[in-house]
């Protein structure tokens, strides 16, 4: 038997099911048929609650999908999932201070993921498509370009 507010019941359903920000909880309530009325009056429920943080779920997203990621590409993610920008970004410095995101660890991993252990030595196209690869998953340039120098990359050096 359905409640008196089915949007509220739905969006319950959907954050048991997976944890979403405020914009994409918004897009699955209105793509089941709500209003939007009732889909802001179940989002402030649910807020007034406690279930529904975007704050909250960008630290999460932080520290289950950032170790092998760069800021940028775990910021981007975040924006591309409704989560404003301020707020990715203190999330981001919340979990750097906290000790739950350690980036040069996880840069550290990624190239240890493609390359062995160090020193090592590989040819100058692995080593520059390893570079361009770990700029893309938004690891900073400086510290890529240093964490390669181990396994031959030159030229780059601060």
């Amino acid at each position: 038997m359905r409640s008196v507010d089915p949007a509220y019941d739905d969006a319950v359903k959907l954050l048991a099911r997976r944890d979403m920000s405020r914009r994409a909880l918004t897009e699955r309530l209105a793509a089941k048929g709500h209003g939007t009325g009732a889909i802001d009056e179940a989002l402030l429920r649910l807020t007034r609650g406690g279930a529904l943080d975007d704050a909250a779920y960008a630290r999460r997203f932080i520290v289950s999908r950032g170790a092998a990621r760069g800021r940028d590409r775990i910021l981007a993610e975040l924006a591309s999932r409704g989560v404003a920008g301020e707020v990715a970004a203190r999330a981001w410095a919340d979990a750097a201070e906290g000790g739950a995101r350690d980036d040069a660890a996880a840069l550290a991993q990624a190239v240890r993921r493609r390359l062995g252990a160090p020193p090592g030595k590989a040819d100058r196209a692995r080593v520059a498509r390893v570079y361009n690869a770990l700029l893309s998953e938004g690891f900073e340039p400086a510290s890529v370009a240093s964490a390669l120098v181990p396994y031959g990359l030159r030229g780059y050096e601060e």
